[in-house]
């Protein structure tokens, strides 16, 4: 019936007004044909390259994310594997009256100096298995009071207990706390068993805890993210939000408000309940961090991504009739430069995982492809920079594996040697030569064996008197070497091997002096109840002014280690073994070479 109406309404029209019809019928139908067709295509296009570049991003933000989380893996592990934590926690453990404290002091230096190279920790604690929390804490700068940890309910904390029953790390959700003094801040812990791998069969002997800021963890997958189109954020296994952009539903259990349905469907209703990006079109990927641990959620916007093409599409069809041809043009345009753009960011995606870290991707404009391809550079450059870093680790990490093998030669091969030719000199009767050999075989098994082991300063004492009397033997004694220790001063602790580099300068520079007989004189005495200082004078011609100057304000940090000797090696070790407890000080002139050494006094 419809149609015979409309036949007979034509009918009844004049030819000019049917013909006006037919020619309006004729271009407005294929125009709109054609941008209806262009706009699904453009859509389809889009959103199916979006939604690729979403997944390429995710992954990357992903693996970052799992990096970052890797990096305290490492933390964990230097923790865990410096046999320095195991030996001051068994006195922590044991209550040990004398050493209680000094251990905990020592424990403190070193999480101290941790913190501070990582800046995101906002505080690092050793826990002993009675709960004696050792910490430092950089928001309150102190190990004595913590914002990040409660010490005294830490033995009852349930996250402490269940570190000491798993071997792997455990994760706490994020949790806020505000302080008048030091403002609010959201943060989660990491912690791990510690165990004496020399008695790994006894089981953990405490805790390590960190305290991590979640804003470090939130700069790490949020680099470009734009809130209008997208949101990415962090959960864990139990649906515990671990980080959010909005600090508000930071530790909101989305499982608990939203029910135990799929990720994607949880996220959807957490996002629309929230008004997150009102959207008909949401689109959820997920990925997942340490093997479940942790999911990285983003949440993409696809009517933001695609409302210009809407926007376009709408002015095409007002104008279609007029400007048909040049609105096909202008969409046709608009998706070959879309496409082109996308493509070139797929491009340079796939070519970094292949391993090629010098693409770069160039787009010109300002729009959000140009904002991802910039994002992808800067990205690109730190990934480069982070893995010559790396292979730079693992290069020195390398060489000194092999210096380690090449100073394993078996020294009992050495020691037999020496003893061979001792008794054959004794067999000729060369016991000048005999002793000789005696004393070089006890210095070099006194050198080789634990050359960072601590002794007392009368064993340290007995070796510089072989080295003196075998370098008198081979300057003729053209010196004298006198040694001064204060009583009581034989059983007092030292590193071994920490005066005979500067005993070996002065002989070696240090003379002829000025004077007649060459002379050096060592004194040792208490500086303090808790200070040792160790001196070698000579009188010998001295250094030059520049070469005092470098050792007194020596940077040992940014010398390489490795080629450090003589004086060098000395102020390093220094360093190494006692930190700020040590000093070291030249004075020198035409007159001689004062060289001062102070050391925490140990008995």
């Amino acid at each position: 019936m419809m149609h015979k109406a409309i036949a007979k309404i034509l009918l009844s029209l004049n030819l000019f007004t049917k013909l006006m019809i037919m020619l309006l019928l004729i271009s407005i139908l294929p125009i709109c044909l054609i941008q209806f067709t262009s706009y699904k295509i453009s859509t389809s296009t889009i959103e199916k390259q979006t939604k690729e570049l979403i997944s390429a991003n995710l992954q990357q933000s992903s693996n970052s994310v799992a990096g970052f989380f890797h990096a305290y893996d490492n933390i964990m592990l230097d923790i865990y594997t410096d046999n320095s934590y195991i030996d001051n926690l068994k006195y922590i453990n044991v209550w040990d009256t004398k050493n209680y404290y000094p251990a905990k002091h020592q424990i403190e230096k070193k999480l101290e100096n941790i913190v501070y190279v990582y800046s995101e920790i906002l505080g690092a604690a050793i826990v002993g298995l009675n709960g004696d929390a050792t910490f430092y804490d950089t928001v309150t700068r102190s190990g004595e009071e913590s914002f990040c940890f409660d010490v005294n309910n830490i033995r009852t904390n349930a996250m402490f207990k269940d570190s000491l029953k798993v071997k792997h790390a455990i994760y706490s959700n994020t949790i806020h706390k505000a302080d008048k003094n030091y403002g609010s801040k959201n943060y989660f812990y990491i912690a791990h068993q510690l165990t004496d791998f020399n008695n790994y069969k006894n089981g953990p002997v405490g805790s390590i805890i960190l305290c991590i800021d979640e804003k470090a963890l939130r700069k790490v997958y949020s680099a470009g993210m734009d809130s209008h189109s997208n949101v990415t954020f962090l959960v864990n296994g139990e649906g515990d939000i671990i980080s959010f952009p909005l600090e508000a539903y930071v530790g909101l259990n989305i499982y608990q408000e939203y029910g135990n349905g799929s990720i994607e469907k949880v996220t959807k209703k957490f996002f629309r309940d929230k008004h997150f990006m009102d959207a008909e079109q949401l689109e959820v990927h997920s990925s997942s961090i340490k093997d479940g641990v942790f999911t990285l959620i983003n949440v993409q916007n696809l009517t933001y991504a695609l409302k210009d093409v809407q926007n376009i599409s709408k002015i095409i069809i007002f104008i279609g009739i007029l400007f048909g041809s040049m609105c096909v043009l202008i969409a046709m345009s608009f998706a070959a430069d879309t496409d082109k753009s996308v493509k070139k960011i797929i491009y340079g995606m796939r070519k970094t995982d292949q391993g090629d870290y010098d693409v770069q991707i160039s787009l010109e404009g300002k729009d959000e492809f140009a904002r991802i391809a910039r994002h992808f550079n800067d990205m690109i450059v730190r990934i480069k920079e982070s893995n010559r870093q790396e292979k730079e680790a693992l290069v020195r990490k390398k060489n000194a594996e092999i210096k380690s093998l090449e100073a394993q030669i078996n020294p009992h091969f050495l020691y037999n040697t020496l003893d061979a030719i001792n008794w054959v000199a004794v067999e000729h009767e060369e016991f000048h030569i005999s002793k000789m050999l005696i004393h070089l075989a006890a210095i070099l098994r006194y050198s080789i064996q634990k050359s960072n082991e601590i002794v007392t300063i009368q064993e340290e004492l007995e070796y510089l008197k072989k080295y003196i009397y075998l370098q008198q033997e081979r300057y003729c004694y053209s010196f004298q070497c006198a040694i001064h220790m204060e009583e009581g001063l034989k059983s007092s602790k030292i590193h071994k091997l920490l005066l005979q580099p500067l005993i070996e300068n002065t002989i070696v520079h240090g003379f002829p002096g000025a004077g007649g007989q060459d002379e050096i004189h060592i004194l040792i005495e208490k500086q303090s109840d808790s200070c040792i200082q160790l001196q070698v004078r000579d009188n010998g011609k001295g250094m030059a002014r520049e070469l005092v100057e470098l050792f007194n304000n020596y940077d040992y940090k940014r010398d390489n280690v490795e080629t450090s000797i003589g004086v060098r090696n000395v102020i390093t070790r220094l360093k190494l073994y006692y930190g700020s407890g040590s000093y070291f000080h030249v004075a020198s002139d035409e007159q001689g070479t004062v060289v001062t050494i102070r050391i925490p006094y140990e008995i």
